[in-house]
């Protein structure tokens, strides 16, 4: 990781350093010679803590700019002095401080930045967050959110205090991000909640199902008989839900057991837990299985995974 600049840089310096740390954008700025701003990133587990300052400039990523590398993240920005203008998606936020909005990186979008800028943002996978909440998130891109008392208040002092102290969490800083993002995707499911319109029934019906499985992924009999049972449903109507959802029901469960196998392969608290014993622990039948379906997911061998996870540097970047 490095850590902040000692001093301001200038504007080429710094567009350069957004763009390796947050998402690559082109930009515009009435007054270069006079401009100057910092950028603070620091990287640990898939999210980056950034902390920014600078003049006024605008920023804008059109569909030309929009790698297949970059499309998975969203960023989070809460202001703290000056005023940001993010467009998105045909909406607006006008942010001043005390508020923050959420942006995604698949998409075009343009910000205008006033004097005096100063935020800390998050960026982070998607994946971070449950995926059938992430797609649902595209509602909230470009809303203005109020840190308010509360549970927003709570989230956010949370984000600061764990970026004030990344250094200093060592083999606790997996568990404390994953933790994190959790929080991160109740309050944002909490603000997507505030002017959503009313859910229909199967929809109420998918997000019971959904919830089911991920309580129960550690059962290695978990299969969709078990589940259509447990909610009173015929396997003909649940596998109906599921089609609406663009997935199957074995084929969200694998992912999701993926995913938690990941969580664990990538946490040093774990390192000593033999492979095999991941798999087993989030229901794989076997080490066989295990291995055969985390390759085609990933693209790597559980071993392969962890011990790149494992090697990830800590620390700002």
């Amino acid at each position: 990781m490095t850590g902040p600049s000692p001093h301001p840089v200038t504007f080429p310096s710094w567009k350069d350093a957004v763009r390796r740390s947050v998402l690559s954008f082109e930009f515009d700025c009435a007054r270069p010679d006079r401009f100057s701003g910092t950028v603070r990133e620091r990287y640990l587990h898939g999210v980056s803590f950034i902390d920014m300052t600078s003049g006024p400039h605008a920023a804008y990523r059109d569909r030309t700019m929009i790698s297949e590398a970059d499309t998975g993240f969203y960023v989070l920005t809460l202001q703290l002095d000056g005023r940001i203008r993010i467009e998105q998606d045909e909406r607006v936020a006008a942010l001043e401080p005390g508020l923050f909005a959420l942006y995604d990186s698949s998409r075009p979008a343009a910000l205008t930045v006033g004097e005096g800028y100063r935020s800390t943002c998050i960026r982070f996978p998607k994946t971070a967050i449950a995926p059938h909440d992430a797609d649902r998130l595209a509602e909230l891109t470009a809303r203005p959110m109020a840190c308010a008392p509360g549970l927003n208040d709570a989230v956010w002092s949370t984000i600061l205090g764990v970026n004030r102290n990344l250094e200093s969490l060592g083999v606790h800083g997996h568990t404390t991000v994953h933790s994190l993002m959790t929080l991160v995707g109740t309050m944002l499911l909490s603000e997507l909640g505030r002017n959503a319109r009313p859910s229909r029934p199967d929809e109420q019906q998918l997000e019971r199902v959904l919830g089911y499985i991920d309580a129960h992924l550690s059962d290695a009999d978990l299969d969709p008989g078990r589940i259509a049972a447990a909610h009173f449903l015929s396997p003909r109507s649940l596998h109906a839900l599921f089609e609406q959802s663009g997935t199957t029901v074995a084929r969200y469960i694998r992912r999701r057991r993926v995913e938690r196998c990941r969580l664990d392969l990538a946490d040093p608290a774990l390192a000593r837990l033999p492979a095999s014993s991941v798999g087993a622990r989030w229901g794989f039948a076997g080490p066989s299985h295990f291995g055969q379906v985390f390759k085609r997911e990933t693209g790597l061998t559980p071993a392969q995974f962890r011990r790149q996870a494992l090697a990830e540097p800590s620390g700002a970047v």
